[in-house]
């Protein structure tokens, strides 16, 4: 089972990481920037989907951790915000999107990130 993790300071977190798991997929919510560092290290995901805003770590600085630590590891900037999506600081993740009640969104692009990354690598295919 693909394990995600999603750090999201608000309840929201909370709504979508439960039709990620009616999807097949384990899902974690942490609300603190710091914790889901300290889990990405001990405990690396599958995926990890993060809030622009968060307590300890800003979102777009724990994506750019992430991507230096883990840069294999797919990220998905999941924010209120609309001007995120202008920021080059969250040009690191593999997708940023727009919060809304429509999820189909953020659902479709954790199965291809995920089926994207079950992929053999370019590296591995030569060995």
């Amino acid at each position: 089972m693909k394990r995600i993790l999603i750090a999201d300071r608000e309840e929201s977190g909370r709504l979508y990481a439960d039709e990620l798991v009616k999807e097949g997929y384990h899902v974690r919510c942490l609300s603190d920037g710091f914790v889901a560092v300290r889990e990405i290290v001990t405990n690396p995901p599958d995926l990890v989907i993060v809030d622009g805003i968060l307590p300890g770590v800003s979102g777009t600085d724990l994506v750019m951790m992430i991507k230096s630590s883990h840069p294999g590891l797919p990220v998905i900037m999941y924010t209120d915000c609309q001007s995120y999506k202008d920021s080059y600081m969250a040009w690191s993740a593999d997708r940023c999107l727009v919060k809304s009640d429509d999820r189909s969104q953020l659902v479709s692009s954790v199965r291809r990130l995920l089926a994207r990354s079950e992929r053999p690598q370019f590296a591995n295919m030569l060995q």
